[in-house]
């Protein structure tokens, strides 16, 4: 089955129900939350810092085989069949899971759980809370997040606006360029992942930009918070398959991405489809976004 910590929808057959076990990946140093063009994998003209401090990478066009392969024992059968899907044009995504001082700088209130206010308080003493993923946070509210957002004076000005990514672009991006089954390889990394074993869990989530990040730039695209994507959840997504998944659409149940800080290593692979209602807010449910740019200001 798939993890019982968010509510799931019966999916279309049994098939779809597999209970998850994994191993640990427990936490590390690594990079810091700003961009840094030194220590970056990436040129400066690759990175754009928006008004609250929002740190959006250049995903650049290109093809890619998403899903699982046949030989993956550890996929579900809605990660299958692995098909082409090609970006004609690149795409800004978010570095970091948008963090709980840059949701409350755009939404004027904070509704994490691991939050100096929230549930979970006691969890995070020590930790600097400001840059801990925003969590309990429904497909709505992400997608009122990214409305919010692109009606600042200081975004609206630089032409940019922001929405969820497709399931397409999150796997695209988290892959960046591999066909293992993370974005590190195929073994569970300490230095990249925040995830859960059988013997410890982590306490929390855990603030983002600490692990080191992927090809592209990209931190804690495993772990941390499950990421929403535009897409609405079906089984069967990929049953017509080749050159499609490109766009997002709307539905009761919508796909959640990455694994969080409670999933297991099997849960947080690059092509782990997962699902919850978009109106459930979930102490592991945070966000991503997507920056589109007026052509003028590309």
């Amino acid at each position: 089955m798939k993890p019982c910590y968010c509510d799931r929808f019966v999916a279309l057959t049994i098939a779809a129900i597999v209970w998850r076990v994994g191993e640990l990946i427990a936490p590390t140093t690594g990079s810091a939350l700003a961009y840094d063009p030194a220590s970056s994998n990436a040129d400066a003209t690759s990175h754009v810092v928006n008004s609250v401090g929002i740190t959006l990478v250049r995903i650049e066009a290109g093809t890619f085989l998403m899903g699982a392969a046949d030989g993956d024992s550890q996929a579900d059968a809605d990660e299958r069949p692995q098909h082409r899907v090609t970006f004609a044009q690149p795409f800004w995504l978010g570095a970091h899971e948008v963090t709980q001082a840059q949701y409350e700088a755009v939404v004027g209130e904070n509704p994490s759980w691991f939050a100096p206010h929230g549930g979970g308080a006691e969890r995070i003493v020590g930790l600097d809370h400001a840059r801990l993923p925003v969590d309990m946070v429904s497909w709505h509210d992400a997608q009122a997040f990214c409305r919010r957002l692109s009606a600042l004076a200081e975004e609206r000005a630089a032409g940019r606006r922001y929405r969820l990514p497709t399931e397409a672009e999150w796997e695209y991006a988290c892959r960046a360029g591999t066909t293992t089954a993370f974005s590190f390889g195929n073994a569970s990394s300490k230095i990249h992942a925040w995830l859960t074993s059988d013997d410890v869990t982590p306490r929390s989530t855990q603030p983002v930009g600490t692990l080191q990040p992927n090809a592209w730039d990209l931190f804690d695209m495993h772990g941390n918070v499950w990421e929403w994507c535009a897409d609405s959840y079906r089984f069967d997504a990929y049953g017509s398959a080749e050159e499609k998944r490109t766009a997002g659409d709307e539905g009761t149940g919508h796909v959640v991405r990455g694994g969080d800080w409670r999933s297991t290593p099997q849960a947080a692979r690059s092509s782990n489809r997962d699902f919850t209602r978009a109106t459930r807010r979930d102490l592991g449910n945070g966000l991503r976004v997507v920056m589109e740019r007026d052509k003028l200001a590309n």
